[in-house]
């Protein structure tokens, strides 16, 4: 057989699996890695040969094929199925197992092909591919039984696809005369008449249709398995597949090749379309009445967020806002059917909680206060339902209370001055289960209606005893996780320890439920234990996997889950005046001009050098650190740009070490994977300190148990099994600066000049500014000092007592109106809603640093218009480089910088130097 004469039973196809197979299997890091697709673990398909026997015996000839019969029913792939009017693709039968049958002569398959294409026939009781006039294989047969009766109806067909890597091993075994097994897709194509007695079948035997990986082109796709939800919109419009390649052959059928860059830029705005408009919930929710314990009157979705919570936890839920819908076609046994799964239950199981996805500003934190308060008498019946039978110790210990974690003791402290405003004196008790007093105040953690701890001291309590720890002794009657975004990646030790503690009720309070990617969400459902889809496979397959297939209907399963569980309010419903944002573009002066072109040739230099050899193994962070220095030339000018690099490349700089971390998402603790916001001695919990030469990071949560380790590294001790290495911490260095600039307003750089125009403009409204560089502040305190400007200003080294100072100071109406903060210190969870003037000195390659910045002034309570100013210096790499791949991010809503490709394409786009695939390091394997 030659390539001119091939049989067009065999069609190639291309699927976007080519492009990555990672996109198809579960990306979370302590569950199994599945091998297909489907949205459904392994044994809901029943299709195992490890525990469905195969229809050969040990024994069996296999020199010559079996003589059966090959039937009328079913159409070949060479007869278009496009001339049976109104048929559709039910969807696809993932990781099918067939066995090969040797013959003495062999089809001839196309080997440059990336999927291959085959009849499915009967033979006897068996189902077998075809190709070249031969059956030289036999499906598994527990899905025989199923696909045969499927076979009978009058319109349902079946193709079976198989990946070229599959087709190797039926060559092997060819080739070694033995019966081996491979995998493979089956597509069933039928009528809508077909459908629900196709979704019967499949049902009665556990097997659940997909999404198609492999598309033929001109057939809707209508999977008669899914529920239908009333009124539901995926935020999209369910368009042709586009910017697609398409192959075809003599007498085959169109293929259409799908890629993983397909409609990925629509995966953001279809994000925010669904939270925007389709989780208001306002046609189910009521106004509830508040307790009289708030003193406080509630604006009306303040109120129908109370409501949503009371459905969630009572269980007493619309259909709306359910993930199971009642089927009665058994009259005698009526069931509650999973939407996603069609999991069958006598009863709904739902998850007692949910997430509160407002816009920053709306009043989250009164929300749950007042649901604390309005409960108190089902706590109480809690701990009564779960006390110890007599004689026997309870397992946990039942707590009233309400455990609210944070992710740094800041936090607290606003959470205390809400219940203090908000609440009568004493209403509300609480208690501060932070710092190294929480040892001895066990007892106050089962007798407060609240306790406040962080997410590092539960890492670090988990790190010590995961069973015996104070947090994890305690059965709580509710856990509300704040910034609840901080658990998003589950491989940390911070998930993994606020997972496992146990509760009744759970909520998540976060304005961006999904910062990064669905894989984000995934971590949330997880721990609100959501039934069924609280498993990380599910969910990959039944969410995530969708999307990144590019289905026509692939937000559609987010979009009900988001529905149910969460609700998401905007600004809007506050009234308050559009915030006026600009960017102001500083040109350099031509001094400013000839320093930095200086500064770009040094780093092509020293990439070159790199990328040649003489600075082997340093190609990503010679990049990273040019880059570095440029940015720090924009803000502070010549003398700023030297980063007195320490023995393993890290900047010496506290501030600048850390950005360079946060360039490669390496900003996280050793022990508990929190985020590290400043690098400080302080005794704070979003500080934290370097590791000596290693140069990991240590939370000050942490760092007694560094300490007592004998200040070993947790990671370099896990990648150094045969060699355990002890290491010095290294003490923050002192941030100098050049301020004697006095009088000498040339020599300060031209974007701090502009800004203190901008301020003195501006000098009678309340003003924030923020830098992620502590020195660039520094300089700007000389400027302020030398015109006589009062100021406060936060950053990692300020003492919390200290800082609570300023913070009021620059709240009250004769405090001081300019307040300077660095970004790790004052972006998340402050409320400042008296500043009516936002000063971003630098863009940061995270658009969310920015958004929670400037979340600070734009808050209930806000009554005037809020400017937003941003910096930028004109033909500078922050114009061309960060505000682009800020964009990016926004667009593409996953990622993050430092990856081989975007540490490529600066070398390129910003030095002029490529660099070879190769020799890029993998920033995941090593720091430096």
């Amino acid at each position: 057989m030659n390539d001119e004469t091939f049989d067009p039973f065999c069609t190639s196809y291309t699927s976007s699996s080519s492009v990555d197979d990672n996109l198809y299997t579960s990306q979370w890091p302590f569950s199994a890695q599945a091998s297909y697709s489907s949205p459904f673990p392994p044994a809901s398909a029943s299709i195992s040969p490890s525990k469905q026997p195969w229809p050969f015996d040990d024994n069996q000839d296999f020199s010559t094929p079996p003589s059966w019969s090959i039937p009328s029913s079913g159409i070949g792939i060479s007869e278009p199925i496009n001339d049976i009017p109104n048929l559709n693709c039910f969807g696809s039968i993932t990781d099918v197992k067939a066995q090969v049958v040797c013959q003495n002569r062999q089809p001839a398959l196309q080997s440059s092909r990336e999927v291959h294409a085959f009849k499915i026939v009967e033979e006897g009781a068996y189902l077998s591919l075809k190709y070249d006039a031969i059956n030289f294989a036999r499906l598994n047969k527990a899905v025989c039984s199923p696909l045969k009766t499927l076979l009978g109806k009058s319109f349902v067909q079946l193709r079976a696809f198989v990946q070229d890597s599959e087709i190797a091993v039926v060559r092997n075994a060819w080739y070694h005369n033995s019966r081996q097994t491979f995998t493979l897709e089956i597509n069933v194509y039928g009528a809508q008449s077909d459908a629900e007695t196709a979704a019967h079948i499949l049902n009665e035997h556990e097997i659940f249709l997909q999404y198609p990986k492999y598309v033929l082109e001109g057939y809707s796709y209508r999977n008669p398995q899914f529920f239908e939800v009333e009124g539901f919109s995926t935020g999209i419009p369910d368009p042709a597949i586009p910017n697609t390649e398409k192959q075809k052959g003599q007498g085959e059928e169109t293929i259409t090749q799908r890629t993983q860059e397909e409609g990925q830029e629509s995966v953001s705005a279809a994000v925010e379309n669904i939270l925007d408009s389709a989780l208001t919930h306002h046609v189910d929710l009521g106004r509830i009445s508040v307790d009289r314990r708030i003193r406080q009157s509630l604006r009306s979705h303040q109120k129908e967020a109370i409501d949503f919570i009371a459905q969630r936890e009572s269980g007493k839920l619309s259909s709306e806002l359910s993930l199971w819908k009642y089927n009665d076609r058994d009259q005698d046994e009526p069931f509650y059917q999973h939407v996603f799964t069609g999991a069958k239950r006598p009863k709904r199981a739902e998850a007692k909680g949910g997430i509160i996805a407002d816009e920053m500003g709306l009043g989250k934190t009164l929300v749950i206060l007042s649901t604390i308060a309005g409960t108190l008498d089902r706590a109480q019946d809690f701990v009564n339902g779960h006390q110890a039978v007599e004689g026997q110790r309870p397992t946990k210990i039942p707590s009233q209370a309400t455990l609210v974690i944070v992710p740094s003791s800041l936090l607290v402290d606003s959470w205390v001055k809400e219940i203090r405003e908000h609440s009568f004196p004493g209403a509300i008790s609480f208690h501060r289960h932070l710092g190294s007093t929480r040892h001895a105040e066990h007892h106050l953690l089962q007798q407060k209606m609240i306790v406040f701890t962080t997410y590092a001291t539960v890492a670090i309590e988990y790190g010590r005893d995961k069973q015996e720890s104070p947090l994890a002794r305690i059965n709580w009657f509710r856990i509300v996780l704040d910034e609840a975004h901080d658990i998003r990646n589950p491989a940390t030790n911070q998930f993994k320890a606020v997972a496992a503690l146990a509760a009744q009720r759970r909520w998540c309070l976060t304005g961006t439920p999904i910062q990064n990617g669905v894989d984000d969400l995934g971590a949330l459902t997880t721990f609100l234990k959501v039934p069924i889809l609280e498993s990380p496979q599910t969910f990959a397959k039944v969410v995530k996997n969708p999307i990144n297939a590019n289905s026509p209907t692939r937000f559609q399963n987010l979009g009900i889950l988001l529905k149910t569980i969460c609700l998401r309010r905007t600004r809007e419903l506050l009234d308050l005046p559009e915030p006026v944002p600009q960017i102001r573009r500083i040109p350099l002066t031509p001094a400013e001009r000839a320093d930095y072109e200086d500064l770009l040739h040094q780093g092509q230099m020293q990439i070159d050098m790199a990328v040649s050899g003489r600075r082997k193994g340093r190609i990503n962070s010679t990049v990273l650190e040019a880059l570095l220095r440029l940015r720090l030339f924009c803000n502070n000018g010549k003398d700023s740009v030297d980063l007195h690099s320490s023995i393993h490349d890290l900047p010496e700089d506290p501030d600048e070490a850390l950005t360079y971390l946060q360039q490669l998402n390496l900003n996280t603790c050793a022990y508990c994977s929190g985020t590290i916001y400043s690098l400080s001695e302080s005794e704070d919990d979003e500080s934290g300190i370097i590791i000596g030469k290693c140069a990991h990071l240590v939370c000050q949560s942490c760092l007694p148990q560094h300490r007592s380790q004998q200040k070993e590294c947790p990671v370099c001790a896990k990648d150094n099994k045969q060699k355990s290495v002890t290491l010095e911490s290294r003490p923050m260095e002192t941030s100098t600066v050049n301020t004697e600039y006095h009088g000498h307003e040339r020599r300060y750089p031209s974007k701090l000049l502009a800004v203190l125009s901008d301020v003195q403009k501006d000098a009678g409204n309340k003003s924030i500014i923020f830098s992620c560089w502590k020195k660039t502040l520094k300089i700007l305190t000389a400027l302020l000092n030398y015109y006589g400007i009062r100021y406060n200003m936060i950053d990692g080294s300020l003492a919390l007592n200290d800082r609570l100072k300023a913070l009021e100071d620059f709240r009250s109406p004769t405090g001081a109106n300019i307040l300077l903060m660095t970004l790790g210190t004052g972006a998340v969870g402050l409320n400042l809603a008296v500043a009516t003037r936002i000063y971003l000195l630098e863009p940061q390659w995270n658009p969310s640093i920015e958004s929670q910045a400037i979340g600070r002034a734009l808050r209930l309570g806000q009554t005037e218009r809020v400017r937003i100013t941003r910096y930028v210096m004109a033909g500078t790499v922050e114009e061309s480089n960060v505000l682009d791949r800020q964009k990016r991010k926004r667009e593409l809503a996953g990622g993050g910088f430092g990856q081989e490709k975007d540490v490529a394409c600066m070398a390129l786009d910003i030095f002029r130097v490529g660099l070879p695939s190769q020799s890029v390091e993998r920033q995941s394997a090593q720091r430096y």
